[in-house]
This record gives C-alpha cells, sequence and structure tokens, in this order.
C-alpha cells in the first residue's frame, strides 16, 4: 500500500507496522498478531461492519481469549490509521483486490525466472522454499519482483527455521547437531490454528481421520 500510494516505506522507517498496542492486551506478541490480522482484514474489507465480522470470525479464541467490543475494535481502527496516515484513504475501500493481484504478479516473476534455471520452488503466500544454496538467488528475484511491480527499491525479507548455506557455514559446516537441529522442523511441523481448525471442521464434516 505505501508503494501504491508512492512511498518506500523502509526508507523513511524501521518501525514494525504491527507494533500498536490493543486496549487489555498487554502480551506484546498477541497485541501484535491481533494488529496484523485486523489490519490485512480492513485492506479488504468494503466498510466497518464487515470488518468487525470478519475479524471476530478469524480471530483464534483458543490460544488469545479476548473480548472485541466494536469500541474496542473501533479504537484500533483509528489506531492504525493515525500511525499509517499516508495509506489510511485504502483501508476499508477493499483495495486489497488490486493488492492481491500486485502480490501474484511478483510471485509469478519469481516463480517464472526460478522455473527457466531450473530451480524448484514452492510458493507460500509471500514466502517461497527453494533448495538449499539458493537462498541468495531467491532473495535478488524478490527484490526485482517487487521492484518491477511497486517501482520502489527497497523490500525488507526474513528467513524462517529453514537451513541456509550461508547459516551453516556460521556455525561451521562439521556441526551436525546444528543441521539435525536445522532441519527437525521438516520432519516435526507445526502447524497453524488456522490449520487445525479446518481440519477440525474437515473430519467433523466427513467423519473420519
Amino acid at each position: 500500500m505505501y508503494a501504491k500510494a508512492g512511498i518506500d516505506y523502509w526508507e523513511i522507517t524501521d518501525k514494525d507496522p504491527y507494533d500498536l498496542p490493543v486496549r487489555a492486551i498487554n502480551n506484546p506478541e498477541h497485541a501484535r498478531n491481533v494488529v496484523k490480522l485486523f489490519f490485512l482484514l480492513a485492506v479488504n474489507a468494503s466498510d466497518e461492519d464487515k470488518l468487525f465480522r470478519a475479524f471476530r470470525n478469524s480471530h483464534d479464541y483458543d490460544t488469545m481469549p479476548y473480548s472485541f467490543t466494536n469500541e474496542v475494535l473501533g479504537e484500533l481502527l483509528d489506531s492504525i490509521k493515525q500511525a499509517h496516515p499516508d495509506i489510511a484513504k485504502f483501508i476499508c475501500t477493499g483495495a486489497g483486490i488490486k493488492l492481491m493481484r500486485q502480490d501474484s504478479d511478483m510471485v509469478s516473476y519469481i516463480i517464472d525466472h526460478m522455473t527457466k534455471d531450473n530451480v524448484p520452488v514452492l510458493s507460500v503466500h509471500d514466502s517461497f522454499i527453494v533448495p538449499f544454496g539458493q537462498e541468495d538467488r531467491l532473495y535478488q528475484l524478490m527484490k526485482e519482483a517487487f521492484t518491477l511491480i511497486t517501482g520502489k527499491l527497497h523490500i525488507q525479507m526474513k528467513w524462517n527455521d529453514n537451513l541456509t548455506k550461508r547459516q551453516l557455514y556460521t556455525h561451521g559446516a562439521q556441526d551436525r547437531d546444528f543441521y539435525l537441529d536445522s532441519v527437525r522442523h521438516i520432519t516435526k511441523p507445526e502447524t497453524s490454528n488456522g490449520y487445525q481448525k479446518r481440519m477440525e471442521r474437515h473430519k467433523a464434516f466427513y467423519g473420519r481421520s
């Protein structure tokens, strides 16, 4: 959205865009999760009522059992607009549809170039999984795609817990324990709360595991 507004966000600040207070939530991680979900839904919603309903239907009450009245959500919406005045005009306007198209264009750019180089690549929303040793090429393509689609140069990316070539050499190529710890999540992956809920609904509907 900042790029669409003609602003390079990471050039003017390094502040986490989701680092905002939420009434009655003192856990920083919980507050950030709430703000991020609410923010992203606000971009896609066409009005405040639909936004509030969508948030209540999507929030994970099992791990974050908070109450969200219209007053609380209204305060949060105002906080987001005040913290991001340059993109407030996009909120609750349904602008997310066009932004998702830009996301898909960036993903297509990256997949096309990786495929031409005969490099396997899997996309997970705005993230990618590539073979060991290809992370620098991926990083380059992500920057190229962002600049091509948005016209802006700066982009902030992060690595997850997967093993990269840089990490392996940093800790020593012969560090067997470090290597095994780095790939343990492949055999014992963590599933998101959203996935678990969808799986529970699937089992309940079809009556089998």
